[in-house]
């Protein structure tokens, strides 16, 4: 399968109310997918979609009839294993995207937040790169590979958030760990500090965990 140089934006219909800082997250080139009421961000973020992703249950009609003919459509059946979210991801997979960022991703759906997330570890299991990003926070997973924390943030959670983690490292950081084990039951990387001048880094040696920066 060839892989796409473009980043795949998948936007999904939870929270956005800061959209200046969405759209500074977004590229030219970037292929954007739209995932059913996701559409009635369209406008505000300045963009429209490439495709459109959804079984249309949530999906405001007049949002569907603006974009419908400049798009591709992919209509799901109500009834489904998959999310609108992860079915889109799994159709950018078939196309040979590498490179994720998922918007509107979180919000008041707990659920549905915490099953985007798992996004991120889907993705992460499969050696592709992806980012959730909302108004307060970026989302990544460290797993074999290990997350850099260069940008200005307030702070930064480490959670063990697919079970207990082991060898995990942090440097860098008001609260550095060295060979630590992290317990789903206990979070004990949460609310930690980049060291003024310096880069923090969070490497894993058996599992992976979710890395949070908060802006």
């Amino acid at each position: 399968m060839e892989v796409s140089e473009r980043r795949c934006v998948i936007i999904s219909a939870g929270e956005i109310r800061d959209y200046e800082r969405a759209r500074e997250f977004l590229r030219d080139d970037d292929f954007l997918v739209f995932c059913d009421g996701a559409l009635g961000h369209a406008a505000a973020l300045g963009v429209a979609p490439d495709l459109i992703v959804g079984d249309f249950d949530s999906c405001a009609p007049e949002d569907f009839l603006r974009y419908r003919d400049g798009a591709e459509v992919v209509r799901l059946p109500c009834e489904k294993d998959d999310s609108d979210t992860f079915a889109a991801v799994k159709i950018a997979l078939s196309r040979g995207f590498d490179d994720f960022l998922l918007l509107g991703a979180t919000g008041a759906r707990f659920d549905h937040t915490f099953a985007n997330i798992s996004v991120l570890f889907y993705l992460d299991g499969l050696g592709k790169s992806a980012v959730i990003a909302d108004d307060y926070s970026l989302m990544r997973v460290a797993g074999a590979k290990p997350v850099v924390i260069a940008g200005p943030c307030s702070y930064f959670s480490v959670i063990a958030a697919a079970g207990d983690v082991r060898g995990v490292r942090i440097s860098g950081a008001k609260y550095p760990l060295d060979d630590a084990c992290l317990k789903s039951d206990f979070q004990l990387g949460l609310s930690n500090e980049v060291l003024p001048g310096c880069a923090a880094q969070v490497s894993v040696g058996q599992g992976r965990v979710l890395v949070v920066e908060v802006v």
